[in-house]
C-alpha cells in the first residue's frame, strides 16, 4: 500500500482555502453593498449586488464539496495504523533537535510522555487528548512546549530540601522506627516520589514527568551547598527493571538515575 503523506494532503487543500478565503471576502463586499443599497433605496444596485452574492455562495459550495471529496479520500486510520505517521512525527522532531525516545505506540520527549493510540487515530501528551494529526505542527508544537518548560522558574533549593525530607522519611518508614534515619543508603528516586506525591491528585498535580525533569536540573546544578544542614548528595543507577528514570544531561545524553542519598 502506497505511503500516507500528511504534509502532500496539506499541500493539495491549501489552493482551494486560499479562493474560499478570498471569495468569502468578496462574499463580504457584497453583503456590505446589499445593506447600504437597500438603506439609499438604490433598488437597481441592490439586485446586481444579491446576483453577486448568489453566484459567490455557489462558488462557495463548489470549492467547500472539493474541499470535503480531499478529506474523505485521506484516510486517517490508515496513515495511523500503518506507522506512516509515527514515522513521520520522529522524523520531523529528529529534524527539529527535539528528543524522542520509545518504540510500540509509547514515546517519551523529555520530560513529556507520548502515547498514540493508531487504533482510535488519537495522541495523548501526559494523559491528554491532542487535536493534530499533521507531525510537522505536532512536531513544532512539542518543541515550543519543551522550551517552554525549560525556560519555567525553578527553585533548585526548595526542589533539593523536599527531596531530603522525603529521603528521610523514606528511611524511617524503611528501618521501622521513629528515631532520625541512619543517612548515607541508597534510596530509590520512584521510591521517594511516592512521598513526595502520596495521593492520585497530587500524581495528577506532579506526575512522574515533572519529578524527572527536576531531578535532571538538580543532577546538572553546580550548587553543592543547597541542602540545609550541611548535608551532601549524590546520584546513582541502578540495574533493577522499571526502577530507573531517563533524564538528559547538560549535554543532551541521556542517563538512568536509579538512586539518591544524602550523607554529610
Amino acid at each position: 500500500m502506497q505511503s500516507l503523506d500528511y504534509e502532500a494532503f496539506y499541500q493539495a487543500l491549501t489552493p482551494l482555502e486560499r479562493d474560499i478565503r478570498d471569495k468569502l471576502a468578496r462574499a463580504t463586499r457584497s453583503y456590505k453593498n446589499i445593506v447600504k443599497d437597500s438603506r439609499l433605496g438604490n433598488v437597481k444596485q441592490l439586485s446586481k449586488d444579491i446576483a453577486d452574492l448568489r453566484d459567490l455562495a455557489a462558488a462557495l459550495g463548489d470549492l467547500s464539496d472539493e474541499l470535503q471529496s480531499k478529506t474523505d479520500n485521506f484516510d486517517t486510520q490508515a496513515y495511523f495504523e500503518s506507522g506512516d505517521f509515527t514515522r513521520q512525527m520522529i522524523e520531523q522532531c529528529r529534524q527539529m533537535n527535539v528528543d524522542i525516545e520509545g518504540e510500540g505506540g509509547t514515546y517519551e520527549m523529555f520530560p513529556f510522555k507520548i502515547r498514540i493510540d493508531a487504533e482510535n487515530q488519537d495522541i495523548y501528551v501526559n494523559r491528554k487528548k491532542v487535536h493534530c494529526v499533521r507531525p510537522l505542527q505536532f512536531a513544532q508544537d512539542m518543541k515550543q512546549q519543551v522550551e517552554k518548560y525549560t525556560k519555567s522558574g525553578f527553585n533548585l533549593t526548595q526542589f533539593a530540601n523536599e527531596l531530603a525530607a522525603a529521603y528521610d522519611l523514606t528511611e524511617v518508614v524503611r528501618n521501622h522506627k521513629k528515631e532520625a534515619p541512619r543517612y548515607g543508603a541508597d534510596v530509590f528516586l520512584k521510591d521517594i516520589y511516592a512521598y513526595l506525591a502520596p495521593t492520585g491528585k497530587a500524581q495528577r498535580e506532579y506526575d512522574m514527568q515533572q519529578y524527572a525533569f527536576d531531578l535532571a536540573r538538580l543532577y546538572m546544578s553546580e550548587e553543592a551547598d543547597i541542602v540545609r544542614g550541611g548535608r551532601k548528595f549524590t546520584f546513582g543507577t541502578t540495574k533493577q527493571t522499571g526502577k530507573f528514570i531517563r533524564i538528559l544531561d547538560a549535554n543532551g545524553a541521556e542517563q538512568f538515575l536509579g538512586t539518591i542519598r544524602f550523607y554529610h
